[in-house]
């Protein structure tokens, strides 16, 4: 936040506060693009399921759905050869892949939330029912989607949170006339601009109302009124502790609080 002077009298003070817009908009936009990552990279349910009864009898399946497709593919017994984790190579949260061996090559079954152990025990399952024609049905998986939605939304509303206050305070101008005895504050925004007014006989004391937000602490100037009313500087804590600490002693030394 730019932090100016730009006009100072015995009886005028005038301040321009503008926010630096930079840091909101590239943390915003790392939290929105985040969030969109989750749910349109991560969010899926998988399910893998064979069946030796029905319309499907002897006929595995495994099924993936994301937030706009989903996929299906299909083998007989007889293709199958084995699921086993791939000990070769690793994925990209450092875990073996967990595949399906089968005559024509083999078939990742992507379990994001299994580790190792998990998915060994899965393969096993799959493996176990190939061999026992007595089991009529098997179906394993996961829905990542269950947490990834969530917060994947939570850190697209974070991001959003961090755009409008940019666009909620595209510039402060706070002026102190003690000729009228009053203190006005202009909130410039691109959704359009808003006044308030206080009188300065008004004003009991400045106060630093503090916002916390991954251990990082922003600031608002808060003017609390005889009335236990107050009026905020900006429409949120945009401030650092140091420009915060700045406005607070210049509007007090100047108003004589």
């Amino acid at each position: 936040m730019k932090f100016h002077i730009t006009e100072q009298t015995p009886k005028l003070l005038k301040l321009q506060l503008k926010p630096q817009a930079t840091f909101y908009w590239l943390f915003g936009g790392i939290f929105i693009i985040g969030g969109v990552f989750l749910i349109a990279a991560l969010g899926k349910a998988t399910s893998f399921s064979c069946s030796r009864v029905g319309e499907e009898a002897n006929i595995c399946q495994l099924t993936t759905k994301n937030l706009l497709t989903t996929q299906t593919q299909s083998w007989h017994f007889q293709e199958i050869v084995e699921a086993k984790l791939d000990t070769t190579t690793t994925d990209a949260w450092g875990s073996y892949p967990f595949v399906l061996q089968t005559t024509h090559g083999s078939v990742l079954i992507n379990l994001l939330n299994a580790d190792s152990t998990k998915k060994e025990a899965k393969a096993a399952q799959i493996n176990t029912f190939l061999k026992i024609p007595q089991e009529q049905n098997l179906t394993i998986g996961e829905d990542s989607r269950l947490w990834t939605y969530p917060l994947g939304l939570l850190m697209i509303a974070v991001g959003a949170v961090c755009i409008a206050s940019i666009l909620r305070n595209k510039k402060i101008i706070c002026v102190v006339d003690k000729t009228v005895g009053k203190i006005t504050i202009e909130r410039q925004s691109w959704l359009g601009n808003q006044i308030l007014e206080a009188k300065l006989s008004e004003i009991v004391t400045i106060e630093l109302n503090s916002f916390e937000f991954d251990n990082i602490l922003s600031y608002n100037i808060r003017l609390i009124l005889a009335d236990n009313h107050h009026i905020d500087l900006a429409t949120a804590s945009i401030f650092t502790a140091t420009t915060a600490n700045q406005i607070k002693e210049t509007l007090t030394s100047f108003i004589n609080l």
